[in-house]
């Protein structure tokens, strides 16, 4: 059975407060972006616990041309249209020369992301909009 949106969005939120961590997911201590959005999607059960991404230098969106968090986010998620996302869904944003930032969307405008220096937060998507690239939803999150 899939997660309805209160317990996606309370998943979401317990991992806030947490501070960066790059490469890494340990709820209650903190995370990087990439592994806020993949741990999530496991605790709800929509990608396997055996799902790695592969490692990154925290700064290869700003010297590279090819986004390494695409291509690991197209592994478990198809691309979605922004005006259709829904809770669950990642916003990919551009931070350099390619997209290196993920969030998770939770509602209203509102998404959860772990921030270099604010740590995992929630915030209004739209503050970050000049930066959007991609929308995705991950394949077992599915319409249900």
């Amino acid at each position: 059975m899939m997660p309805d949106d209160n317990t996606i969005i309370e998943e979401a939120r317990s991992w806030v407060g947490g501070r960066w961590i790059h490469g890494q997911a340990l709820k209650g201590v903190g995370a990087d972006c990439v592994q806020f959005v993949t741990s999530v999607a496991k605790n709800l059960g929509w990608i396997p616990e055996s799902f790695r991404t592969i490692k990154y230098s925290r700064d290869w969106a700003m010297h590279n041309d090819k986004s390494i968090l695409i291509e690991e986010f197209s592994k478990v998620a198809d691309r979605v249209a922004f005006d259709d996302i829904k809770v669950g869904d990642v916003l990919i944003f551009n931070t350099g020369r390619c997209a290196g930032h993920s969030g998770l969307y939770i509602g209203n405008g509102m998404m959860i992301h772990a921030h270099i220096r604010h740590g995992i937060t929630e915030e209004e998507a739209s503050k970050y909009r000049d930066k959007f690239d991609s929308a995705w939803r991950i394949k077992q999150h599915g319409d249900g």
